[in-house]
């Protein structure tokens, strides 16, 4: 019979058992070279390392720190501590000295495991301050010669402990793992802090596994499908979506040379799952752009006659209208001849999962990744929520993040905050009870977002509960996220609302001069300027509209009742 597959040790093992030597596990580029790993390769690196962790005293419960970039040596070494039943603390790389101190003491690391030269001298910096820090193991070895400290040896060395460990103690490794449960601490993750110090949020292997076999059920990844795998590993979403999956799953985990390789090494892997954050999706938008720009005069005469047929088809599926069946022929027409080239040198030819996550995508990133055949999706999760909810390939509307996932149950409170309640939620914030009893009450998790859900039942992220102003009636609402709705339309350039200790919300309003002009052009409506268009009935229509689409999503107290079009556009 098959144990249970509730911690991430026993998927690492099964997959062992299923594949060994035949299948790849692990890509990684050094020096312009891809190294690939075998699950059997993996689990050996995992084993003895695990084993040499034992050897020097690694107990069950007990912490190890990591800090380093994503490079197997990461992944294995916390596999390892959690093969020990240990539990793994990720440290962000551009951590300092201060912080690793106090995420290390306050998690009682007892080991740091580092990748070169550069983060062993951080943890030296401040090494006198740790003194339940037992070993520095580092990974990578360039500089590392000069120490000499005993309290400082490597990777390869502690493997070679974990074989010496295994000849007097056989089976180990396999009885630890098939040991631990599911209910076990597999991470701590530190959350970033922003309202005081760094708060250790405690996730056990059921919520990782849960929380990434619900997301799956969005996404049909296969044995075969490779992940990109480069956000921080100190990041819970990098969890969720690559470490985790590629273990319940067996998909291959791709790692990049250096982060500024990027686009070169997407080119050379040609990922089938892409998550990334708005920065990430902005980037490579940017990167389009720019290699337009260096083209040769017949290729940016392509695009400029092109792609403004890609962007209407963009923005339609952006707004979820259906396409006509001549726009349709038009569109794989334009994707022939230009949309598929821009794929192929983005390395996104093979990409059917395109993920953002972390903060609302703008409409225009979106719309610009819909018209070149890339579908954005968006998901909605947190380290202390799991994952929460997510658009599926038939439902991708994208002012929303999605309906709740399978097993997450979401509400919105009186005060318009997000609350969970969910089988994957993190287990209590390390040595911090009463942080935990503040943010869970009943069995829900209040998340410190606002938000609501809509009439399709998808939940709308508007902002941080902390950011909502205040109507004389005591109704609270979200000033950015009823501005940036309207600028959403292609008529409204800017908006701005006011509200706060005021009986109702009113918004001021720019039109986009150019996008209204065209419609004004169409429609048979003279204007001289951009005053005169302003105050037309017409456009004042036109714009009204507009603040219907945006009122239909908000509670009747929060809706817009009064607007502004101004005559002239906002101050620079």
């Amino acid at each position: 019979m098959e144990m249970q597959l509730d911690t991430l040790p026993k998927l690492l093992k099964r997959n062992f058992e299923r594949w060994g030597n035949r299948e790849i596990a692990f890509r990684d580029k050094d020096y312009g070279l891809w190294n690939e790993y075998t699950w059997k390769d993996v689990y050996e690196n995992v084993k003895y390392f695990s084993l040499g962790l034992l050897s020097l005293g690694l107990k069950p419960g007990e912490r190890a720190a990591i800090i380093g970039d994503n490079e197997p040596q990461w992944y294995w070494s916390s596999f390892a501590i959690q093969a020990a039943r240990g539990i793994t603390v990720a440290l962000f790389t551009d951590a300092i000295p201060d912080e690793i101190q106090y995420i290390v003491e306050h998690s009682d690391s007892k080991f740091i495991i580092a990748r070169d030269q550069e983060q062993v001298d951080k943890i030296l910096a401040v090494y006198d301050k740790l003194p339940k820090v037992e070993k520095i193991i580092w990974w990578y070895w360039k500089g590392m010669r000069k120490y000499e400290q005993s309290f400082i040896t490597s990777y390869e060395q502690v493997k070679e402990l974990g074989k010496k460990y295994e000849e007097s103690h056989p089976k180990a490794f396999e009885k630890n793992i098939d040991a631990a449960k599911g209910e076990e601490t597999a991470n701590i993750f530190y959350t970033s802090g922003t309202t005081g110090l760094p708060k250790g949020a405690i996730i056990t292997h059921r919520s990782l596994i849960g929380s990434a076999e619900s997301t799956l059920t969005l996404f049909d990844l296969t044995q075969k499908d490779n992940i990109l795998c480069y956000l921080p590993p100190a990041w819970v979403g990098e969890a969720f979506f690559t470490t985790v999956p590629h273990l319940v799953m067996g998909a291959k985990l791709n790692t990049l040379e250096e982060p500024e390789t990027i686009f070169h090494d997407i080119y050379e892997i040609t990922p089938n799952m892409i998550l990334g954050g708005p920065r990430q999706w902005e980037g490579w938008v940017s990167k389009i752009r720019a290699k337009i720009e260096e083209a040769g005069g017949l290729e940016k005469l392509v695009y400029k006659m092109l792609m403004p047929m890609a962007l209407k088809v963009g923005k339609a599926i952006e707004e979820g209208e259906k396409l006509p069946l001549w726009r349709r022929i038009l569109h794989w027409f334009v994707d022939l001849i230009l949309l598929q080239a821009i794929r192929d040198k983005l390395g996104l030819t093979k990409c059917r999962f395109a993920i953002t996550a972390g903060s609302v995508t703008g409409t225009d990133t979106m719309a610009f990744m819909n018209s070149i055949g890339v579908r954005l999706r968006q998901v909605y999760g947190s380290t202390e929520g799991g994952m929460i909810s997510g658009h599926r390939s038939d439902s991708i509307l994208t002012r929303t993040i999605g309906p709740p996932l399978p097993g997450v149950e979401v509400r919105v409170s009186g005060d318009g905050e997000i609350m969970i309640r969910s089988p994957y939620l993190f287990s209590g914030y390390h040595k911090n009870q009463d942080a935990y009893e503040k943010t869970v009450r009943n069995a829900w998790w209040y998340s410190g977002d606002a938000g609501t859900i809509d009439e399709q039942g998808h939940l709308i992220y508007m902002d941080r509960v902390t950011e909502l102003a205040q109507l004389s009636s005591g109704e609270k609402y979200a000033p950015q996220w009823i501005e940036s709705s309207l600028r959403f339309s292609q008529y409204i350039k800017d908006a701005i609302t006011v509200g706060e200790g005021k009986e109702c919300v009113t918004a001021i309003i720019n039109m986009d001069y150019e996008n209204v002009g065209r419609w004004a052009e169409r429609n048979h409506l003279t204007y001289t300027t951009y005053t005169d268009l302003s105050q037309k009935p017409e456009v004042s229509k036109l714009v009204r509209e507009d603040i219907d689409r945006v009122n239909k999503q908000l509670t009747p107290m929060t809706r817009i009742r009064k607007y502004v079009l101004l005559h002239k556009e906002f101050d620079p």
